[in-house]
């Protein structure tokens, strides 16, 4: 299909059904996710209770590895919406709707309307994209930031109009308020390498140097780090930059620290349904790089890949900050997507895998020795139920007969892909792993906040619990007639308690008595 071909009005509504589906519809399914989207949705409800908006707390702690930006987003939220899951996770959709849209236009702008629909579409219906899209985290705010920003430095390059000089520095302002220097690093390394290889260094220097963007620049950013140093002084900057690692081992839900030769495979997977183009496109990269807008996207995959990692937080969400220029490298090879058969093998790879996992279930719990993470693998079994297996076979079988129907336009087959795919992941397998990791968590905090429990958190740390028990919980080893917050392995390790709620290795319980011998009353850590 060419672009003149490509009708905008008929392949509209698809896109839209799909951000709907990505970013917005049931939004609250499924708990909160600890630690991450804990984390910050506490941090946030501790602003909101406190009524300070100037400082992050986390369980009465001080927090200040990331810049305000996205507590004030969710804080917003709350007041219209009231605390719940959609409200925490909101703002993050509409960043990602934003995202989105600001890639379709700038695809539209340097190219045409197929290649922004493809694009669009692509990064709508990815799986890495969808999942920070619905998360209670600033990842997505930031990826907008950095997107806006770079798309601008390159529409200067283009036209030479300081106007978007002046854009670039207020997106890149806003991406140091919501989580810090990686705003800013990333386009200034692509930048200069970008304009170095072009030898537009005098251009280069225009832009780094000019003085209404540098003013609005200060005039987002200072404030605010000025104002927390004055404030809380020397502690501020410890904790802002020299803690980071403490941060990645606390509160890092996705990953401590992913070797940087997983990355390749973390592409392959967050790029899911569309997995096939992308490599197709690196197959034809050559060609691609004949346009300069194509060398520059290169570039900003690239740096985002060899620069980021360099630096923590070292986890899956920072390969999707180069992920926007592949869905425009991708967008350019998708009319020429023939082989049908190769766009659905990662997809349905993907989801046979799913369906085999009530089976596999029994064989990896017996190749793992950690007590409590075969406790909740072999009770959250039940969750893979008749219903389950029967909605992933029924997504298998369709895809698989479309494969083979040539008759259907590669873009149909594109969207109900991207639909299908969608739908599997945040209605079917997220509210389960909901179910499986969260819900006790959940269920025992309400139980708390129902009965008026104090309690206390031993060998376990779960932010999400303070969000919905409403109230800071003390870590500390429980003596008699403490109510605690723990995994039931710990307890039963010469404990008297009286049970108040129990789920998959989770904990609520009074303190009666505790045989332990010293030696054991520090255990328990998570």
């Amino acid at each position: 299909m060419t672009p003149e071909s490509f009708s905008i009005s008929k392949y509209l509504p698809v896109l839209f059904l799909l951000i709907f589906l990505s970013f917005f519809a049931h939004l609250g399914n499924a708990p909160l996710f600890d630690a991450d989207e804990g984390a910050y949705s506490e941090v946030t409800r501790e602003m909101m209770v406190n009524q300070d908006f100037t400082v992050a707390l986390l369980n009465g702690m001080p927090f200040f590895h990331k810049p305000p930006l996205f507590y004030w987003a969710q804080a917003a939220s709350i007041k219209v919406l009231g605390q719940n899951e959609r409200a925490l996770r909101l703002p993050s959709a509409i960043a990602a709707l934003l995202w989105v849209v600001s890639v379709f236009l700038f695809a539209r702008r340097f190219y045409d309307t197929a290649t922004a629909w493809h694009g669009a579409l692509f990064m709508s219906g990815s799986l890495l994209v969808t999942f920070i899209g619905r998360a209670a985290t600033p990842e997505v705010l930031l990826n907008l930031f950095l997107t806006l920003t770079l798309l601008n430095i390159y529409r200067f390059y283009h036209s030479g109009n300081r106007r978007h000089i002046y854009w670039s520095f207020m997106f890149a302002a806003l991406g140091v308020l919501t989580k810090g220097l990686i705003a800013l690093l990333l386009p200034a390394a692509v930048s200069f390498a970008f304009f170095g290889i072009r030898k537009r260094w005098k251009d280069l220097m225009v832009l780094f140097s000019n003085p209404v963007g540098l003013i609005v620049f200060g005039l987002i950013v200072i404030p605010w780090y000025l104002g927390e140093f004055i404030l809380r002084g020397k502690a501020f900057f410890d904790d802002l930059f020299l803690l980071q690692g403490l941060e990645n081992h606390s509160y890092n839900f996705i990953a401590e620290s992913l070797p940087y030769y997983s990355y390749p495979i973390f592409i392959l997977i967050g790029l899911l349904p569309f997995t096939a183009i992308f490599i197709r496109a690196f197959f034809h990269i050559r060609k691609l790089l004949t346009d300069d807008l194509m060398k520059f996207m290169l570039l900003w995959f690239v740096l985002a890949l060899l620069f980021l990692p360099l630096s923590p937080p070292k986890s899956v969400f920072s390969i999707a900050y180069g992920f926007p220029p592949l869905f425009i490298i991708m967008a350019r090879t998708a009319d020429s997507f023939y082989h049908s058969i190769i766009l659905f093998i990662g997809p349905l790879l993907f989801m046979a895998l799913l369906l085999l996992m009530p089976h596999m279930a029994p064989y990896i719990a017996g190749s793992i020795h950690h007590g409590f993470s075969i406790t909740v693998l072999t009770d959250g079994v039940v969750h893979l139920d008749t219903f389950y297996q029967m909605s992933l076979g029924a997504v298998i079988s369709l895809l698989t007969i479309l494969s083979f129907i040539r008759s259907v336009p590669a873009p149909i087959k594109f969207g109900i892909l991207g639909l299908l795919f969608v739908s599997i992941v945040n209605f079917l397998v997220l509210p389960i792993i909901g179910d499986i990791f969260q819900q006790p968590i959940k269920s025992a905090a309400l139980l708390a906040k129902k009965d008026k429990h104090k309690v206390i958190t031993w060998g376990i740390r779960r932010p999400s619990f303070n969000v919905y028990a409403e109230m800071l919980t003390e870590e500390r080893t429980p003596v008699p007639g403490d109510i605690v917050l723990s995994k039931t392995a710990l307890l039963e390790k010469g404990m008297a308690y009286e049970r108040l709620f129990e789920k998959q290795g989770i904990i609520l319980a009074k303190i009666l008595a505790f045989h332990a011998s010293e030696n054991n009353r520090g255990q328990g850590k998570e």
